[in-house]
């Protein structure tokens, strides 16, 4: 199954690709197996793959905030602005990272274990799909703050989705969950 490993001693990278993040990586690695081998219901599976695609380029969150506009929620004009800059600038930062750090995706390490969705890129860490989704739930808790629990459990979902349909580690959407947060904090502050 470790197809692309050398004497026991780890992963092959290819040149000019960061190895991944130390003595976390097999810890990072074998939580990554369990959760992409373990759990795979075929209703749990199809409810995560369809989830995981709404996600790309932030499309989820951009729709959410135009049928908030289209049903009549206040301030409806701001919060689709304000949805789509912070989901956008969270996107670029977080490519910014991916192409200094480099970290190829788990696919590279194993390819035994193939993803369940088409993969973006080669580069895996941060998690876009978790840094968008947290970022646009602090846009969304700014506009509505009785049902923030609502949006960052859904940035949440979208964001573990990541793992378990194959196309990131566990590190990879911890570190976007942060990069969002940071992203969605600076929305509370500015959309104040």
């Amino acid at each position: 199954m470790n197809t692309n490993f050398e004497n026991g001693k780890g992963p092959v990278r290819p040149a000019g690709v960061s190895p991944a993040f130390g003595q976390g990586d097999n810890l990072d690695r074998r939580l990554f197996v369990a959760l992409r081998t373990r759990g795979h219901w075929r209703p749990l599976q199809s409810a995560l793959v369809v989830l995981t695609q709404a996600g790309n380029w932030g499309l989820l969150w951009i729709e959410l905030a135009v049928i908030f506009w289209l049903a009549g929620a206040p301030h409806r004009g701001s919060l689709v602005a304000a949805t789509i800059a912070f989901v956008y600038l969270t996107l670029i930062l977080n490519f910014a990272i991916k192409l200094a750090l480099r970290r190829r995706r788990p696919v590279n390490a194993d390819p035994a274990l193939k993803p369940l969705v088409r993969v973006p890129s080669s580069m895996s860490f941060p998690s876009s799909h978790a840094a968008m989704s947290f970022a646009a739930a602090g846009v969304f808790a700014r506009y509505f703050p009785l049902f923030f629990p609502l949006f960052y459990g859904l940035a949440l979902i979208m964001s573990l989705s990541r793992i378990y349909v194959g196309v990131h580690y566990p590190s990879d959407v911890l570190a976007g969950a942060v990069v969002g947060l940071a992203a969605g904090g600076a929305a509370l502050v500015l959309l104040n």
